[in-house]
This record gives C-alpha cells, structure tokens and sequence, in this order.
C-alpha cells in the first residue's frame, strides 16, 4: 500500500500545491490569496524536501540536511495573515505585520552558514542525526539552542498561530449579524474546518515532539498525512469552489469610520453616540437586504422612515458614522454595487457603462461618472480597472 502512496504524496500532491500556490501568488486578487498560495508553496517545498529525508536518503543529498528547519517558524504567520486578511479583504498589509517573520529570520541566518558550508560538515551532522533517529532531539553542531529546544520552539509557534487562527474566526463570527454569516457561511465554514484540522495537525507535532505519540519522522508514515490535513482541504476547496478565495462579503459596502476617526457634535453624549452605532447596523441591514439603492428614485424621507427617525438625524448618522452626505452615502454603496457585481458576475464585465447606471440605481451615465469623480477623483473606466479581481 506504501508503494502506492509513497509516489502520489510526494509527486502528485506536492506539484498540485506547488502549482496553486504559484498561480495564487501571481494572480491578481484580495492579499489573502496570496498568503494562501505562500502556504500551499511551502507545504509543496516541505513534501518534496521530507523525500530527500525520509527512506535513508539523507545520506545521498547531504546539500539539503536541515533546508527545511527555517520554513516552521513561517507556517504559522503565513496561515494567520491568510485567514486575517481574508475575513478582512479591505485591509492593506500592515507594517507591523513584519515582526512575525523576526523568528523566521534569525533561525535562517543561524542557518546560512551550515547551508553554504562544507559538504563534511553537513555529513557530520547527518550522522548525528542517523544515529538518535531523529530530526527533533539530537546533540546537534549547528544551532546554539539544543535542538529539543527550538523544536519546542517551532511547534509552540505553530499551536499558537493555530489557537489565535481559530480563535479569530470564532470572534469575527460571533462578532457580525446573522445576515452577514449567512453571506458568508461556506467561506466560514470552509475556515473552521481548515482551522480545525489546523490545530489538530499541531497538536499531533507537539505530541510527537513530547514523545506522547511515536513517530519516526525519518521514516514515511501515515502521520505525515494527517500533519497536513489542513492544506489538503484548501487544495480540494480551491479546485472546487474558488470564488471564495474573493474574501468576506460584509454587512455593508460602505466601511464606517474607526471610532477614534468620529467627531461627536457638542451635546451628543455617549448614549446618543451608541444610538448611532445602532440605527448604522440597521442601515447597513435594510441596505443589504432590500437593496433600496438600486431605485434612482430613491429619497432620504423613505430611508428615515424605515429608520423610525427623521431626515435631519439620518444625516447626521451618515455623517458621523460615515463622514459622508445622504447622496454620497447612496452613491457609494451603488458604485461598491457594481464592483461586487462585476466581480462575481461574468456577464457584468461587459455591460457599457449606460447599462450599469441604469443596473444599480445611478439612472444615467453622467450620474455615474459624477459620483466616482466626487468620491475617488478618477474616471468610472479607471475606478473600476482598479477594482476589477481577474
């Protein structure tokens, strides 16, 4: 039976992955599925480096001892900013987000020198390695931390990406309405069972690592297997569903201003702020669902009216909430229309820009190209080039 596995585990599997995470790098899309495809190329280089260490081989390519050791410490930040940036498309790449590789970094530059090294050296090392049957506790020459060590290291790295994965899931879940997980639920689902296998597939290597489970990691196993459940599940989601690699709809197209960006008008107190906050949700809701925007006739009485407030306080909402005028407010979420559209409907892409004022409640072509003007000071034919995933 291993005979059969053996090949399709370490050739066809790995060049899938590999393939994916490649077009999913180059592809143009939300920034989640370019950490996606990073993951999938790493799981991609990490099956076809465990051949070169698995069946006594390690011998034959000493130029590879230890290639893989770096890459843990980047499995677990890769899959975190996966999941982040997907349940947040919005979102543009955070300098901050550049501390989490600083493990990965210093364990490569530890490395540099063994990697460019004398071959004697590397079989030095290999022999160590062969006769304590193990990759995770041997006396090794090469690092200053004692290898058990830094595979602690490396496997608490990785349960810790895996907890705070899952957990952010669970949070954006039970942080939005019903209506937006109902939006959302295979993207969501698809989530919490990648995030499972996840932190299983951890658990495992911090088992293993504690010497709970046997496993000898310079041996072919079923393990191996299950270690990498998780990218097995996106691979197969990918090629089945890929439309959900376009990230999270929202509750609303229209993002709200950050708290720390509102300005309160002077006697509005925090009970008032908080009615805001409220009626928004609302809004955003009856927005969402009825799709009033899509009328060109539409009137900000109307809208009130379903608000249970009068014109002159839905005003202020918008512009406390939003920083925008009821037109403006109107307006952006018809041209955020037309982008989701073009984006998840074929037939949108080639619709003249007439026909799509007409489709999402502009009325005319002028009315459209006013409004992308005022709100982005660009062309409807620019705006929308910007905005348009392949």
């Amino acid at each position: 039976m291993l005979t059969l596995v053996e090949p399709f585990y370490y050739y066809v599997l790995s060049s899938l992955m590999g393939l994916f995470g490649i077009h999913l790098i180059i592809r143009k899309g939300i920034l989640a599925s370019k950490f996606l495809g990073i993951s999938l190329s790493l799981y991609a280089f990490r099956i076809i480096t465990s051949y070169f260490t698995t069946g006594g081989r390690l011998l034959e390519f000493p130029e590879l001892a230890l290639i893989q050791s770096p890459s843990h410490f980047l499995f677990g930040p890769i899959h975190f900013l996966f999941v982040y940036y997907i349940l947040k498309p919005q979102k543009t790449f955070s300098k901050f987000f550049w501390l989490l590789f600083i493990p990965f970094g210093l364990h490569l530059a530890e490395m540099l020198p063994f990697y460019f090294g004398p071959v004697e050296a590397k079989l030095q090392e290999i022999q160590l390695i062969m006769t304590h049957k193990s990759l995770v506790n041997y006396p090794s020459h090469v690092n200053h931390l004692p290898t058990l060590l830094l595979s602690i290291l490396k496997v608490v790295s990785t349960l810790g990406y895996s907890i705070l994965s899952l957990g952010f899931i669970l949070f954006f879940i039970k942080k939005y309405t019903k209506v937006t997980y109902q939006k959302n639920k295979w993207l969501l689902n698809w989530l919490l069972l990648e995030g499972s296998f996840g932190l299983l597939s951890a658990i495992f290597s911090a088992c293993y690592v504690a010497g709970i489970i046997g496993f000898n990691n310079l041996i072919f196993s079923y393990t191996d297997l299950l270690m990498l459940m998780a990218s097995f599940i996106n691979l197969m989601v990918i090629l089945l569903k890929p439309s959900l690699l376009d990230g999270t709809v929202f509750q609303s197209l229209v993002n709200r201003l950050h708290e720390e960006k509102r300005q309160g008008n002077p006697g509005e107190n925090e009970a008032l702020l908080a009615k805001y906050e409220t009626l928004a949700r609302k809004l955003e809701e009856y927005f969402l669902t009825k799709k009033p925007f899509l009328d060109s006739q539409l009137r900000q009485e109307n809208v009130a009216d379903q608000l249970g407030v009068s014109s002159r306080e839905l005003s202020r909402i918008m512009q406390y909430m939003y920083q925008l005028s009821y037109p403006d407010f109107v307006n952006s979420w018809r041209i955020n229309y037309i982008v989701e559209q073009i984006n998840h409907d074929q037939k949108w892409r080639g619709h003249s820009q007439e026909l799509l004022a007409e489709m999402s409640g502009f009325g005319t072509r002028q009315g459209l190209h006013n409004a992308i003007s005022k709100l982005h000071g660009m062309t409807p034919a620019s705006f929308f080039e910007q905005r348009t995933t392949s």
